[in-house]
């Protein structure tokens, strides 16, 4: 199977840090994959709310994740601070991709890249739904959130 090859968003939106913690660590003592898959789905979070919205709710809309593809580089261990960038692109219809770039900042090393797909949803109806004009509008006007 061929290995998996990110590339970047053109831009990054949005930055956050975190400390490796013990319990991200694995039997290697290096940061287990599992820790990394939620430390991405925190950033996609922060990132929401950094915009004013939750997973529940932008613009009365809910959004879900359809796939995750993570590019491993480096390690990383207790106690590095990882600082997390992300930028969207790959609007489509129904969502968009968020692009994620995890780097060591005492090392100055990329940690991973990854992607996540996006779709909007209404819990109600229990459906997806096209993407919010608001939501693209917002992501395409040059910003002071720009990282």
């Amino acid at each position: 199977m061929p290995r998996v090859k990110i590339s970047s968003p053109d831009q990054f939106l949005f930055s956050m840090e975190r400390a490796v913690g013990i319990s991200d660590v694995n039997y290697a003592r290096h940061l287990d994959s599992v820790a990394m898959v939620n430390i991405l789905h925190e950033a996609r979070l922060q990132f929401l709310a950094s915009l004013g919205f939750t997973e529940g709710n932008v613009f009365g809309l809910g959004m879900v994740v359809t796939d995750l593809a993570v590019e491993y580089q480096s390690e990383s261990f207790a106690n590095d601070t990882l600082v997390i960038d992300v930028g969207v692109g790959g609007f489509n219809r129904y969502g968009f991709d968020i692009g994620f770039q995890v780097s060591n900042r005492a090392l100055e090393t990329v940690v991973c890249s990854a992607k996540m797909g996006v779709v909007f949803f209404d819990f109600d109806k229990h459906h997806i739904t096209p993407t919010p004009a608001a939501f693209t509008a917002l992501l395409s006007e040059p910003d002071s959130r720009v990282a």
